[in-house]
């Protein structure tokens, strides 16, 4: 998915309760955006920024205006005009210092874009006003993660799985798992997983997370499988090699050399597909075989330091069954 989709979604996701966001009790109204919001929910987002004219807007006041500025930002990022919709969130949040909604949208739009720096403090001050609000959760949960705060990021995530618009996106429950098994909460990892493939059976990565979570459990054939799952989904190389690697630790030795052989084919440097080859061969009795998988790891060409000192002792190992 292109980055400026990612942001979209990410922002617009914020619009789930616009009469929440506009029209909050007590405060002024005249009812004047209400034919431009019409616009907006039915999706005709050339139209709404047509209608939404600096002559109209000078016109609006208190919640009516703050509702342009949303609009306004809205609009502009459905249709792909990120630099609009940022300077549109820009001037509401000078305009409304503590309005939750474009203090989220903006800080989204930042961080989606990687101003992590400038979107926290946003988040940050969303809080102040609304300590539970889901958008202001999510960013800092992905930000805490991004750098490694993961006992924060977790905290985050689990106040913003409470409402219903993210409990139901797959995609936060794989974050939120991926968070718990760096963590090593393995067991709520795995309801987490089990929640993202409820959602979305037909993604790989859930399926890998899956295969780590079991690994970190000792169950290897339940990785294993989870790693079939994910290749049958159309998962990657990187899938593959983990799947030969297991195999390997698995004792599985024929499955895996035939795994280290597919990927082979494929990436035929591959250090990993050929130190299982030396590893399979060498329990056959084959340290000839075995060495010449190896020399090709220890070339300069394969630049993995690892696989080369590996190579190196399990060369030494193969000299040793002459």
């Amino acid at each position: 998915m292109k980055r400026s989709a990612l942001v979209l979604a990410a922002v617009l996701a914020l619009a789930a309760a616009p009469a929440r966001a506009w029209r909050p009790f007590g405060e002024p109204s005249d009812g004047k955006i209400r034919p431009v919001q019409q616009l907006n929910d039915e999706g005709k987002h050339q139209e709404v920024l047509a209608a939404l004219t600096p002559e109209y807007i000078q016109t609006l006041r208190g919640t009516d205006l703050r509702q342009a500025y949303v609009l306004l930002g809205d609009n502009h990022l459905a249709l792909g005009r990120l630099s609009e919709a940022l300077g549109d969130y820009q001037i509401g949040v000078s305009l409304f210092p503590k309005n939750v909604d474009l203090l989220t949208r903006l800080a989204t739009l930042l961080h989606q874009n990687g101003l992590d720096e400038q979107a926290k403090p946003l988040f940050q001050t969303a809080l102040k006003y609304e300590p539970r609000h889901w958008g202001a959760h999510l960013g800092l949960a992905e930000i805490d993660h991004r750098f490694g705060f993961l006992d924060r990021a977790a905290d985050h995530y689990e106040i913003a799985l409470e409402v219903d618009v993210l409990s139901k996106r797959a995609d936060v429950w794989r974050d939120y798992a991926e968070v718990l098994l760096a963590l090593h909460e393995t067991a709520t990892a795995e309801l987490a997983l089990r929640k993202a493939v409820d959602l979305d059976p037909k993604n790989a990565d859930a399926h890998v997370l899956l295969s780590f979570s079991r690994r970190a459990t000792g169950d290897l054939a339940g990785a294993i499988e989870q790693l079939d799952e994910a290749l049958a989904l159309g998962a990657g190389d990187g899938v593959r090699r983990a799947k030969a690697l297991d195999l390997l630790e698995a004792g599985r030795m024929a499955e895996a050399g035939a795994e280290a052989s597919a990927l082979l084919a494929s990436s035929p440097d591959d250090a990993a597909a050929l130190w299982v080859r030396a590893r399979v061969l060498l329990a056959k009795g084959d340290a000839a075989g075995a060495r010449k998988a190896l020399a090709a790891v220890r070339t300069p060409e394969a630049g993995d330091p690892f696989a080369e000192q590996a190579a190196k002792a399990l060369m030494a190992a193969s000299e040793k069954s002459k």
